[in-house]
């Protein structure tokens, strides 16, 4: 087992300085030391760990550290964005819709749901059925039992329906 606080006190000095050449600034390098040696006593769990001696310990210490020097030099490199690539997202505007935009389409959404709920049944089937369903006005018209041509009138009379009062929507709301 080492003494933990005589290698603190023998080589927390050392070890900051050979961190400081390691990273960027002083205040990384102390928290890399502190790390390291956070690390060194969690694995001191007794006798045959790399840590066994003082030398050990001290030798086993920089290695951590150098080790932690590595990977915050890694992540560093990671969270840097290139100017380039900078330049190009500021250069492109966000292709999705604004706040404003997504709340007036979520208005005219409830609108139009609305709408559909209000239609004559026969109607707001042969509309679903096409909408949501994605069916032919003839597969429509084969499943219902009922002519192409009425299966259209319908269509036509139900999206019409839905057109006035998405107009009455917006002209109640300019």
């Amino acid at each position: 087992m080492i003494d933990l606080d005589a290698l603190f006190r023998n080589c927390a000095r050392d070890l900051t300085q050979f961190l400081r050449r390691r990273v960027a600034s002083p205040e990384v390098a102390a928290d890399l030391a502190q790390e390291a040696f956070f690390r060194l006593l969690r694995s001191d769990q007794g006798p045959g760990t790399p840590a066994d001696t003082a030398r050990d310990a001290r030798a086993y210490l920089f290695s951590i550290a150098a080790n932690l020097a590595i990977d915050h030099r890694r992540q560093a490199q990671r969270q840097r964005t290139d100017p380039v690539e900078l330049a190009a997202m500021v250069a492109f505007p966000d292709p999705g819709p604004s706040a404003e935009r997504t709340s007036l389409s979520r208005e005219e959404l409830r609108v139009l749901a609305a709408a559909v709920a209000g239609l004559p049944p026969r109607g707001r089937e042969i509309f679903l059925m096409h909408k949501f369903e994605d069916l032919s006005y003839a597969e429509i018209a084969a499943r219902l039992g009922i002519a192409k041509n009425t299966v259209i009138v319908h269509m036509v009379r139900s999206l019409a329906h839905c057109r006035r009062a998405l107009a009455t929507h917006r002209a109640e709301n300019d």
